[in-house]
């Protein structure tokens, strides 16, 4: 009943006889209560407080206390508001935190990408040591590949600063920067298989990266201008203000000019954080973009000024100022000439007075003429077409600028030679100029004074030319004589072009050889500084179109025509005529030509029954892709008997006049509007002329 090792028990007829065993096991009679004892759990009744105490206490007489209880427990400390004197019992025991200190630095990092530690460490030298600020905008101006991660990864560290450190976003400095080599990874490690010629192979390795950075609150950017600015300072022992007897000890050559710029200069409402510009070579024409990225330091700032140089101004046929995102153009003044500074200062007013440190990109688009020149003059049918491009190496701006860089790009890879800037370790410790593939970058040059000043200029300024192979004909119009002519009779507007086409590159050397031409026609490669063909955007919806030389009809032409817009609709087609002279024009050659055509004067004319005026748009030119239009002048021929003649103009010109224009059948004769222009781009071509008449 007990099982195979139960223990046997002895029984005695007297329950005083029990043995002790069986008294411990009470329910050996009833082995229904031995199972209910052991299967039932079994309830333990808590004892009170007051047991616990007496226990402890009877166990701490005899002795037994365990080695818990036994500890010293801490005094307990009175609580708010009770004296000292108040019992034990009664003081609630508050245990203290550990004191924690404040972190004072943000580590962050990027994740493992594919680029090589080499490359990273370029953008992370470019980035240690400065704001953070500062370091989020290098990155968003540079032309890496991987600045746009960086860029994001800063921000986030800034964030995370800010919020979880309780750092001070405003003084974050990028104390340390570093880069880690990442895992090989891949099912090759990294490693991909490279064929080869002759059926070798080779083996191609393709590493990973990360960047990590180490936030601290430092001194701001005006913190540290104000203490090199007192430092200046201090190292000027008299400066004519204060009459000392102390000599002046290695007097430096602009140590009178340095107190008068540092005490007695206006007060800037802007200072530039960053200006980036971006040189696009061509043939007669070059694109230049400029972003200036401006910090008001006063409020209600409102008025910025951008400064050009004398050679500058020259070369600028066209300019447009707009805030960057945004298509429309900011209100800019005229040039002036500022002769105290030698340079002209053009005056941009922005759509709304910025706040104090509120910050705007401003982006200024301008086209360069006559920048570029061959070299060498001359050139044969077979030889390429080299050009040189020069500017000035600084961007010039009465405020003090942070960074600045300049790049001038090719538009093919073969860059001969570039200028390598010198006397310039105040502004970089890096290379001065640097190029990559059909680029070459000049700078960053960073915490540069205000320029535009002559002492900058003469001491600082200098010029920088590129060297570089040019594919495409530099052309030229020597001269364009456009003559509109309104017919309400037939109803049409009739366009008439006289063209002087000028090939502008490296003069022809030797004879021309007509075999040598037909042999680049045939395995099209023709020579970079001839003409064979030309393409013109014309019109929509034209007629009658006309096109003859000195010599006669031009047979060599295509001309695909387009419809007329519907009223109101806009107009995005253009009829697209083709040109073929008998020869081809090489550098240093002329062509003229004449073209003209009619369009329906429904296209160009409304009438505003409001005013009772008639309203009509003449295009100034049609462009000729990649061509400046030296000197143009265009005539606009109204019909007999128009009055109360106004105009308006998309930009100004050099000078206008209203004549008389008499011709046969005419009995009081027309009304002629003469317009001329000078280096005319194609840009210029989009804009049109707006006379008004009755």
């Amino acid at each position: 009943m007990f099982g195979r090792n139960a223990r046997p028990i002895a029984l005695h007829a007297s329950s005083s006889r029990f043995p002790l065993e069986a008294r411990r096991h009470a329910s050996f009679l009833n082995p229904l209560n031995w199972v209910k004892e052991k299967l039932v759990p079994s309830v333990r009744e808590k004892p009170t407080k007051e047991e616990v105490d007496a226990s402890k206490k009877q166990a701490s007489e005899d002795g037994n206390r365990s080695v818990f209880e036994a500890a010293v427990a801490p005094t307990p400390r009175p609580a708010a508001g009770e004296k000292s004197g108040a019992p034990a019992s009664a003081a609630r025991y508050v245990p203290k935190k550990p004191f924690k200190p404040k972190p004072d630095s943000h580590k962050y990092s990027t994740a493992n990408f594919k680029i090589s530690h080499r490359k990273l460490n370029m953008l992370g030298r470019q980035i240690a040591g400065k704001p953070i600020d500062s370091a989020i905008l290098q990155m968003q101006f540079s032309e890496k590949r991987a600045s746009t991660r960086i860029m994001n990864m800063l921000a986030t560290a800034r964030d995370h600063a800010s919020r979880y450190k309780r750092l001070n976003e405003g003084k974050l400095v990028v104390a340390e920067a570093w880069v880690s080599k990442g895992p090989k990874v891949g099912p090759m490690g990294g490693k991909r298989l490279e064929p080869k010629g002759r059926g070798r192979m080779g083996v191609q390795r393709h590493p990973n990266s990360k960047l990590t950075v180490v936030l601290k609150e430092g001194k701001t950017v005006e913190e540290k201008k104000k203490e090199d600015r007192d430092r200046r300072i201090r190292k000027i022992v008299s400066a004519s203000l204060i009459r000392e007897n102390t000599p002046i000890r290695n007097p430096s050559p602009t140590w009178g000019c340095l107190v008068a710029n540092s005490l007695a200069s206006p007060s800037h409402s802007f200072e530039n954080t960053a200006i980036v510009r971006a040189v696009e070579l061509g043939g007669a024409v070059v694109h230049v973009t400029t972003t200036y990225a401006i910090k008001a330091t006063q409020s209600n700032a409102k008025v910025y000024t951008i400064a050009l140089g004398p050679e500058e101004k020259v070369k600028t046929s066209w300019i447009d100022v707009r805030v960057k995102g945004q298509q429309t153009s900011l209100p800019t003044s005229d040039y002036k000439f500022d002769s105290k500074r030698n340079c002209h200062l053009l005056d941009v007013t922005l759509e709304k007075p910025l706040p104090l440190n509120s910050t705007l990109n401003l982006v200024v688009e301008s086209h360069q003429t006559h920048a570029t020149y061959p070299w060498p003059a001359e050139a044969s049918q077979k030889d390429e077409q080299a050009l040189k491009y020069e500017s000035d190496l600084l961007i010039l701006s009465p405020y003090p600028t942070t960074v600045q860089r300049t790049k001038i790009k090719a538009l093919a890879p073969r860059i001969i030679s570039y200028t390598t800037p010198e006397n310039l370790e105040e502004f970089t410790l890096d290379a001065t100029a640097t190029k990559q593939g059909a680029s070459v970058t000049y700078g960053p040059y960073n915490n540069l004074p205000p320029s535009a000043n002559q002492q900058f200029i003469k001491k600082y300024q200098q010029p920088v030319v590129v060297h570089y192979y040019h594919e495409q004909p530099v052309l030229e119009v020597s001269k364009l004589s456009r003559s509109a002519e309104i017919s309400h009779w037939g109803n049409n507007l009739n366009i008439q072009d006289d063209v002087t086409l000028h090939n502008a590159g490296p003069v022809l050397k030797g004879h021309f050889s007509r075999l040598e031409h037909q042999t680049q026609s045939f395995y099209k490669k023709p020579a970079p500084h001839s003409l064979p063909a030309l393409t013109l955007h014309l019109p929509p919806g034209i007629s009658n179109t006309y096109y003859y030389d000195l010599i006669g009809n031009v047979s060599t032409s295509r001309l695909r025509l387009a419809p007329s817009a519907p009223k109101g609709a806009r107009n995005n087609k253009y009829s697209i005529l083709e040109l073929r002279p008998r020869y081809p024009i090489l550098g240093g050659w002329n062509y003229s030509f004449t073209l003209g055509w009619d369009a329906p004067l429904g296209d160009s004319a409304v009438y505003d029954r409001s005013t009772g005026k008639y309203i009509v748009e003449v295009p100034v030119m049609t462009g000729i892709p990649g061509a400046v239009v030296n000197n143009a002048e265009v005539s606009v021929i109204l019909p007999e008997g128009a009055t109360d003649v106004t105009f308006t103009t998309p930009f100004s010109a050099i000078s206008n006049s209203l004549t008389n224009h008499v011709t046969y059948l005419d009995s009081i004769g027309r009304p002629k509007l003469t317009f001329e222009y000078k280096n005319l781009t194609i840009i210029h071509a989009q804009n049109i002329y707006k006379p008004i008449l009755t």
